[in-house]
């Protein structure tokens, strides 16, 4: 049945319930258009519902609302649960999901011929919902087109009833056992004979390990909050699904048992191969084994108490007496957090392989070029009279990685020059100029490489932290150090990545490899002759055995903050990769503690912070004790300076980027009368503690925003009864009057379509909006960039977060503000970067109550207190966030 919603004359919006899905069309001027809908600035004045049209565009970009023949667009019923309540309204769906009532009888007895089950379901509101409604999968339509949106286990629940007619034998006690299951998670009210019946059913199975003489199994682990572990590792559960134990029938789910079934399948892990799966467990289950979560499943895999320690070789000098040096050479053996478990000799590694076995639980890993290390290391113990120029340490020096020196040895390598390392200007084949600080990170990228050092870049958002990577491959090509490299990254960014060596350095992208999907290559040997390999994290970790075969000239990571956990296998796999060189990249080191920061840097220079435990002691308990962050930083640079860089654009940059100008205090505006109403009576609801302080706040912050957010039938209230609407107006009549553009930002949708309602009434100017990711959404940043005069885009600070360069406006509009500075800063910085021409005037439109303080001078003074410690790298993103302390203020 087709639903038809009218946006004045010219503009419908179709809506067709069918068996698969939603499918939606949009008519204007009675002829079917295609998304995204081009407007007019007459039809933008016209279009009632702007915002659903926004969203449909947005589920368009997103690629989840599909595209099909003859200009129809189909909506699954599956992704109704993941808009928000908001979003489903504006589409004239239920905003709220409903739990059902529901009354399960059956007729005769089971395993009977005339056995049937009569299921009925009811809301409050509709008593005999069953009756008078039509069911599309997880939506009920009334009569009247009403519709009721059901959780999804009371789908579950009515699908499993229906299937009940199509089952025999075994298979109906198992559906009886799972409708029994999912009734427990639903109102659901059982006759007497089904309520006697004891079933239980198993959904759940996870990968579990079993050590025995010959090597470590993996199995099938069943779970369930109410069976013991006898009867969910009864030997018939695996194979065939079913047992009947103390008068109780016990079934397993269907998939859960080829998922069992496929797990038990797994060959044995031999002997040789104990090492590597304890590293990397994960890596062992097959891709194609689906619907199992291997969350658990590494710790379940520490509980066999394998330990695999890594060998750090090292070398340290010490001046004796005579002035000559003594050398110490060996491995020191540790754990993963960085904590010595033994020295051990030269030597200590005699047998074939990749690791060490020292008993039946331990093992150490064999570093990376191992012999070549011995070679070297004997002749500088046996070396007489020796400097600390001996040439044998110079030979380590360049030919053999990760090997740790202590003080003077260290100052002795930085020292190392070479001719080439100084120069700033890259090779021709790089078709780009780099400003002095990117020339700076460049040189400094080949100095550590050449001295065999890793680094950690953690440049501020939208200085370069790419182009200054490009560059430095570019040098390796240059100079035949290239192949293989290996760039490690989330997958959203590979596009961009290829996109950048392309404009800036378009030989690299002759021989890329882009190594992720079910197609990707299984040899490394082939994969070895790449150029440069991009690939993701998750793809890392399955592939470490082929990955990890191979030498790789260069190991970079992006968004580094990946790797922050030093427990999780794409760590300890990324730590393994043979190598050469490492670098990561990330603004954003820190997110939750300093365990994140050490991690990193434990990547690109092992050893450097000591260990976890000394790291923690030494500056996490400095924190607790109130030690000021500003002199903590400044400790944890000195102790990393060699390979850590960071430049922010109000440091080192501020002469060399336009001037950045914050409007501070002087957008301030009183309340409009409706907007004070609302506002006071909120305020009343919380100190009456009629409503939860969080959801106040979220209140408050939509009156101070527009009346409309609060309540829709002040949508389209004029702009000058919206204090705050109107002075954002008037920034913009200024812009206008310059012909230059602004970002506009706020997260509400109802408030994106307002301000481009005003912006159409204003300006006759047909504003676009981003929201989300923005994969998709490049062309429409391409087009703004590109047009010439007054423009004006309207963003959500979602979309502020990830890859988007806007540097063509020199206007930016907060006209909601987020609750974290930091990412009001990102924001910003779509506008304030690299590539920016023109000084960036930055506006906070504030409104005023007339009594007391208002929510939003109370949100800009707790923001101005926190912005400077959001420019410190190392405080936490989490303690930035401002909402608690609003709560408190509002409360009092």
């Amino acid at each position: 049945m087709a639903i038809f919603t009218r946006l004045k004359a010219s503009i419908k919006i179709n809506k067709e319930f069918t068996s698969t899905g939603i499918i939606f069309s949009i008519q204007k001027n009675d002829e079917l258009v295609p998304l995204p809908v081009q407007l007019t600035v007459s039809d933008i004045k016209q279009v009632k519902n702007l915002d659903t049209l926004l969203l449909m565009e947005d589920l368009f970009y997103d690629q989840r609302l599909i595209e099909l023949e003859r200009l129809n667009y189909l909506l699954e019923y599956k992704e109704l649960y993941h808009l928000e309540a908001d979003e489903r309204e504006l589409l004239n769906l239920p905003d709220e999901v409903t739990s059902l009532f529901f009354k399960l009888d059956n007729k005769g007895i089971i395993g009977r011929s005339n056995f049937e089950l009569n299921l009925s379901y009811r809301t409050e509101k509709y008593p005999k919902l069953d009756l008078v409604g039509k069911r599309y999968q997880n939506l009920i339509q009334l009569n009247d087109g009403q519709l009721v949106l059901m959780t999804e286990n009371d789908v579950k629940l009515i699908n499993a009833v229906h299937e009940v007619p199509y089952k025999q034998g075994e298979e109906l006690l198992r559906q009886i056992s799972k409708i029994k299951h999912l009734a427990k998670g639903s109102k659901v009210e059982l006759n007497e004979y089904l309520t006697r019946e004891n079933y239980e059913f198993i959904e759940g199975v996870e990968p579990d390990v079993e050590r025995g003489s010959d090597g470590i199994q993996i199995i099938p682990s069943y779970s369930h909050d109410e069976l013991d572990e006898e009867v969910l590792n009864h030997e018939q559960l695996v194979g065939r699904g079913y047992v009947k134990q103390e008068g109780k029938r016990v079934f397993v789910d269907e998939k859960a048992k080829e998922t069992a079934l496929r797990l038990n399948q797994i060959e044995r892990i031999e002997e040789k191969d104990i090492p590597r799966f304890i590293e990397n467990p994960e890596s062992f289950i097959p891709e194609d084994i689906g619907g199992i979560s291997l969350e658990n499943f590494g710790e379940r895999v520490k509980k066999l108490g394998i330990q695999v320690y890594k060998a750090q070789p090292f070398v340290y000098a010490n001046e004796n007496e005579r002035g000559w040096f003594d050398y110490n050479v060996g491995y020191n053996v540790q754990n993963e957090l960085g904590e010595q478990i033994s020295q051990e000799s030269l030597g200590y590694f005699e047998t074939e392989g990749n690791y060490k076995k020292v008993d039946n639980n331990t093992y150490v890993s064999v570093p990376n070029d191992v012999n070549e290390f011995e070679e070297y290391a004997s002749k500088i113990k046996n070396e007489r009279n020796q400097g600390i120029h001996s040439n044998y340490v110079i030979e380590i020096f360049e030919n053999i990685q990760s090997v740790e020196f202590n003080a003077p040895l260290q100052e002795f390598r930085q020292q190392l020059e070479d001719s080439n390392v100084k120069n700033k200007i890259p090779p021709k084949l790089f078709k780009a100029n780099l400003h002095p600080f990117q020339e700076e990170g460049f040189v400094w990228m080949k100095h550590l490489h050449f001295i065999g050092y890793g680094g950690l870049l953690a440049d501020d958002m939208g200085l370069g932290k790419t182009v200054q990577v490009i560059a430095f491959l570019s040098h390796l090509k240059d100079i035949g150090k290239l192949t293989p490299t290996l760039l490690v990254l989330p997958k959203s960014l590979i596009e961009n990545w290829k996109n950048e060596m392309h404009n800036f350095a378009p030989e690299l992208t002759h021989s890329p490899y882009v190594h992720i999907g079910a197609n990707r290559l299984k040899d490394p040997k082939t994969i070895s002759h790449f150029d440069i390999v991009l690939t993701t994290y998750d793809t890392l970790v399955r592939d470490q055995i082929v990955l990890g075969q191979i030498d790789w000239e260069m190991v970079i990571s992006d968004e580094a903050q990946k790797i922050k956990n030093p427990s999780t296998s794409t760590s300890r796999v990324i730590k393994a990769l043979k190598n050469k060189g490492r670098i990561a990249l990330t603004g954003t080191p820190v997110e939750n503690n300093l365990t994140e920061l050490w991690s990193i840097v434990d990547f690109v220079q092992p050893g450097l912070l000591g260990s976890l435990n000394e790291f923690k002691k030494k500056y996490e308990s400095a924190i607790k004790n109130g030690e000021s962050y500003d002199h903590i930083q400044s400790r944890l640079e000195e102790e990393m300076k060699l390979v850590f860089k960071r430049r922010t654009k109000k440091g080192e940059l501020e002469n060399q980027l336009p001037k950045k100008i914050e409007h501070q205090g002087e957008f301030e505006v009183q309340f409009g009368p409706e907007q004070e109403k609302m506002y006071q009576s909120v305020i009343h609801q919380i100190k009456q503690k009629d409503i939860a302080p969080l959801q106040g706040i979220q209140e408050l912050k939509k009156i101070s925003s527009h009346p409309g957010l609060y309540d829709r039938s002040y949508s389209n209230l004029k702009i000058k009864k919206v204090p705050k609407l109107k002075v954002t107006m008037d920034i913009l009549k200024n812009i206008h009057s310059k012909g230059e553009k602004a970002l506009i930002f706020t997260e509400y949708r109802e408030m994106q379509s307002i301000l481009k309602r005003a912006i159409v009434e204003e300006f006759k100017l047909n504003a676009m909006v981003i929201n989300g990711s923005t994969d998709s959404r490049q062309d429409l940043v391409d087009q703004f960039n590109k047009n010439d005069g007054f423009d004006v885009l309207i963003l959500s600070p979602k979309a502020a977060g990830v890859g988007l360069t806007i540097t063509s406006a020199n206007h930016v509009i907060h006209y909601t503000r987020w609750w974290n500075p930091a990412v009001e800063n990102q924001a910003t910085d779509r506008a304030y970067r690299i590539g920016q021409e023109k000084d960036v005037h930055v506006y906070y439109p504030t409104i005023k109550t007339n009594v007391g303080k208002g929510f939003e001078e109370l949100v800009d003074q707790v923001l101005s207190e926190k912005k400077e410690l959001a420019e410190n790298v190392i405080v936490p993103s989490k303690n930035l966030d401002i909402e608690e302390e609003l709560q408190k203020e509002l409360i009092h």
